[in-house]
């Protein structure tokens, strides 16, 4: 456990989440599971052909029992497919309350297209996000991962830039006109109006962030990267660059294990990786991340690679779904 700040729970998962209860009972900042989706497929090494109410009432206890162990500022994070989609997002409602509902992320799992479908070629799953005090829950913003088109062509002392338009489409009072240094004059284009108050253009001419341009073109205003909010709000639509998918997933497992399918239909690591993102900061003392639908470990595997990568001391709690399976 020192090794690997974590801990490993090899259990039936009711059992484990009653027995550990007291211990960790309101620790927990982020829940995520991926529990079985209920398919009928007979794949797995767990059981995935439950009546929808055998589903529901194994479900409706684990939640249950999870909610338990969340901090008042936790969430929880649900995957799951069109098979007991509208009954997971019952059961949220039901024992989390609607008013925690947070979003409904829709990830893409397949990006190929699959020919033999019946009827639709399926690409994506879902995660439903609850809080357990909306109010209470602290949305980290994403790391940006690259300038987004900042740069600092002209050297400029305070730093890279990105060029914008004077005018946009969404209506405001303002109504002046612009004169620019060659003597042109201009009000908005038609059915534009002004970005900025006067007061604002005024300050921006002074401090030297107008970008002029030539003849009667419009012209552009610095938007400096120093100014803008430092990291990215998350949106609902998760993509296969932004958070892998199955094939980047059964790589992970083969460059461990080698290839041969050690486990059936795991998440990828960046998946997890960008919930736990959203849910903590590297510069808290403990976030304490818990799997109890742990399968084939990736939520560790997640948790471990986010720690190096920002020097986070989040914890993670594991347990497996039933004992007949080995931990890895």
């Amino acid at each position: 456990d020192e090794m690997t700040d974590g801990l490993l729970v090899h259990s039936e998962n009711w059992q484990a989440l009653n027995l550990l209860l007291e211990k960790y009972r309101e620790r927990v900042k982020t829940i995520y599971i991926d529990p079985p989706y209920n398919t009928g497929n007979d794949e797995f090494l767990y059981r995935d052909n439950y009546q929808h109410s055998s589903w529901l009432s194994m479900m409706h206890d684990r939640l249950a029992l999870g909610r338990e162990w969340m901090r008042e500022d936790g969430a929880m994070f649900l995957s799951i497919d069109d098979n007991e989609s509208e009954r997971m997002r019952g059961l949220g409602a039901t024992l989390l309350g609607e008013d925690q509902f947070l979003a409904c992320i829709v990830w893409e799992k397949v990006h190929t297209r699959k020919n033999s479908a019946r009827y639709f070629s399926i690409s994506h799953d879902y995660i439903y996000a609850y809080a357990k005090r909306k109010r209470s829950w602290d949305r980290v913003l994403l790391p940006r991962e690259d300038n987004g088109g900042y740069s600092n062509p002209d050297n400029d002392p305070r730093g890279p830039w990105k060029a914008d338009p004077v005018y946009a489409n969404n209506p405001y009072s303002a109504d002046y006109e612009i004169e620019k240094p060659n003597g042109v004059r201009l009000k908005p284009p038609p059915g534009q109006y002004w970005r900025f108050s006067l007061e604002t253009w005024q300050q921006y001419v002074q401090e030297g962030r107008v970008i002029w341009g030539e003849g009667d073109s419009y012209p552009l205003v610095k938007r400096y990267l120093s100014e803008v909010q430092q990291g990215l709000v998350p949106v609902t639509l998760w993509d296969r660059q932004f958070a892998g998918d199955n094939a980047a997933a059964n790589a992970e497992l083969n460059a461990l294990f080698g290839s041969g399918r050690a486990y059936s239909y795991p998440k990828p690591s960046l998946l997890i990786q960008r919930v736990c993102q959203i849910t903590t900061r590297a510069t808290e003392s403990e976030s304490c991340i818990l799997d109890y639908f742990a399968g084939s470990g990736t939520t560790g595997h997640a948790v471990i690679n986010l720690n190096r990568e920002d020097g986070g001391r989040r914890d993670r709690k594991s347990t497996r779904l039933n004992s007949s399976h080995r931990p890895l």
